[in-house]
């Protein structure tokens, strides 16, 4: 009996090790590709903070085309998306049952009061469905010519719960909400562009004003910066070039 339950101990063993070496590949992650779309007109392209997963997110300034480029981490199976564009967050600590001790771990982000945003459901879908109903019953279905399909994104502008939590799936980009014209475009490969408005110059005053305001942004984003991890990455270099990777888990 006893030598029974010692093989049956064994075989456990041997099958949660068996689930443990395959569980990265049961949830394989790959990089989603973020932009923000700036007018020509700018001289310079501004800096702006990202934050996604409870990371700081990588981003990327290109002066030729004034742009803003980030990417962000996704299960292959993960469809939907939130997009908040706000000047700052905050975060709310948990509330213990004794009032008399302080807790140190934070229950969820938050907008601040009275502050101006705009937040976006993105959902991916491929061009052959039109409704998200139709996509459910798709994926019911299993339907195994899915992965040929081209998808694009279905945009819903949305208003954050009255206390200002942010669902866990958002990406925030800490930015003026006043100056985005609109999301356009995007892919499986890539979420809809941010597009900034051609009159951001006269919106800010000028662009020396712009670019003080978002130095400003970038300062005010500190604190946030204590609670978010920054993003791994690795460098690779030879004589022709250099390869910075992101890592994506």
């Amino acid at each position: 009996m006893r030598k029974k339950r010692t093989n049956y101990l064994l075989l456990l063993s041997l099958i949660f090790t068996c689930l443990s070496t395959i569980t990265p590949f049961l949830y394989t992650r790959s990089l989603l590709m973020g932009m923000i779309q700036f007018p020509r007109m700018l001289k310079k392209v501004p800096a702006i903070r990202v934050y996604y997963g409870g990371k700081i997110i990588n981003s990327y300034r290109h002066e030729g085309i004034p742009k803003v480029t980030f990417e962000v981490s996704k299960n292959n199976h993960q469809t939907t998306f939130y997009l908040l564009v706000t000047e700052h967050i905050e975060y709310r600590v948990k509330t213990l049952s004794d009032l008399s001790c302080q807790s140190n771990t934070i229950d969820y982000l938050q907008l601040p009061p009275n502050q101006q945003y705009k937040f976006y459901r993105l959902e991916l879908v491929p061009d052959a469905i039109e409704s998200i109903n139709n996509m459910e019953l798709l994926k019911q279905q299993n339907t195994p010519s899915e992965e040929n399909n081209s998808y694009h994104w279905k945009v819903y502008e949305e208003q954050l719960p009255g206390n200002g939590k942010i669902p866990d799936e958002t990406i925030v980009v800490c930015y003026f909400p006043n100056v985005v014209a609109m999301l356009n475009g995007g892919s499986k490969l890539e979420l809809p562009t941010i597009v900034i408005k051609q009159n951001i110059i006269d919106l800010m005053g000028s662009e020396e004003k712009l670019h003080e305001a978002s130095v400003k942004l970038q300062i005010a984003s500190l604190d946030t910066d204590t609670i978010h991890t920054p993003t791994k990455r690795k460098i690779k270099q030879d004589y022709q070039c250099t390869l910075i990777i992101n890592n994506i888990t």
